[in-house]
């Protein structure tokens, strides 16, 4: 209650700024996706290095779509127990889906041509970088089923856009790893 007795000539309470953990990032800014089954080689590492991905690149075994806007991962839901289905009478979370969403904005003939085969896959590999250079999908990258949409124009002064989703089941922990390099993969 003294917090609230104050005079004109008192100092400003200052408050505190947080001690926040890591900064992921706030948006995907790029995927890379492979076919399930692939050859993808990874070091000791729980996550592969930008070096391993450009190896993996040339090789033709995964391939990055850049220019991503409006990038994101959100929880889809989960299945959940509770009551004598648990061992603690409480609730519990199983198989919780996520889903990695946003729109390719920089488009040529050979990223259409490319979206479109990819929809033809019931299963991928995926993996997606944030703003801050961290990737996420660990070693193996996440088993999604992949959908593209057709070319989308929302009239004048706009640009086309295509937009995308990746729904995948969380399994184990969710590594994200840094690499000062990420941000320069392409599939050039």
């Amino acid at each position: 209650m003294d917090e609230l007795v104050f005079s004109c000539t008192d100092a400003l309470s200052q408050p505190n700024t947080p001690d926040c953990g890591t900064d992921y990032g706030e948006r995907i800014v790029r995927i890379a996706l492979m076919k399930d089954g692939g050859t993808f080689t990874v070091a000791a590492s729980d996550v592969p290095t930008a070096a391993e991905f450009e190896t993996a690149i040339t090789a033709g075994e995964i391939t990055i779509y850049n220019a991503i806007t409006n990038g994101h991962r959100i929880e889809q839901g989960a299945t959940e127990l509770s009551g004598d289905d648990t061992e603690t009478g409480g609730t519990e979370r199983f198989d919780v889906e996520y889903r990695i969403e946003g729109r390719i904005k920089r488009l040529d003939e050979n990223i259409l041509r490319a979206t479109e085969k990819l929809d033809k896959y019931s299963t991928l590999r995926a993996w997606f970088f944030t703003n801050k250079n961290y990737c996420f999908g660990g070693v193996t990258g996440y088993k999604v089923s992949p959908n593209f949409s057709e070319l989308i124009f929302e009239g004048k002064g706009q640009p086309p856009y295509m937009m995308f989703f990746c729904d995948y089941t969380a399994i184990g922990a969710d590594y994200a790893g840094y690499d000062a390099d990420y941000d320069a993969l392409d599939n050039t």
